[in-house]
């Protein structure tokens, strides 16, 4: 059974959204990002997260086109499934098939045995959720949290 949109969007927090990157390079950016994960009390070793991070953008872009990117990682850094959300106003160079910078980013990770099993459902639905210009323009231009959980959530509904 798919999982809800509800429970999706349970992976996300205000503590996880970041509007605006300082970071210009991949791996300034992949630092950035990584750091977020800094301040929840279930991440261990946020090193070993950033490692994971950019093991994985090594085997190939994450970058999936028209702007957007999802880094993921399966480590031991982490406990259970986390996501964030984060935009980068310039856009950075990320590899992209469609060569275009990016400038919103979602990173999911999630311990190797993921007991709820949720890690590629989320992949598959995030990567469904920004095909829509729509949903992609309500995303970047979303004010605050409140703005960017609600546009999520009308991009999950699809």
């Amino acid at each position: 059974m798919a999982p809800s949109v509800d429970e999706l969007l349970s992976f996300f927090d205000e503590t996880r959204f970041l509007p605006s990157l300082r970071a210009r390079s991949k791996a300034g950016v992949l630092k950035e990002l990584a750091g977020a994960f800094a301040e929840d009390p279930d991440i261990r070793h946020q090193e070993v997260l950033l490692e994971a991070l950019t093991a994985r953008e090594k085997l190939g872009s994450t970058g999936i086109g028209k702007e957007v990117a999802i880094p993921h990682s399966r480590t031991l850094s982490v406990p259970n499934l986390k996501a964030l959300v984060a935009r980068s106003k310039s856009g950075v160079a990320w590899g992209a098939p469609d060569k275009k910078s990016v400038k919103l980013f979602f990173v999911v990770v999630a311990p190797p045995q993921d007991r709820a099993n949720l890690y590629l459902p989320l992949l598959g639905a995030l990567v469904s959720a920004v095909q829509a210009k729509g949903s992609r323009d309500a995303l970047l231009s979303a004010e605050d949290w409140g703005g960017m959980r609600s546009a999520l959530e009308e991009a999950l509904r699809g």
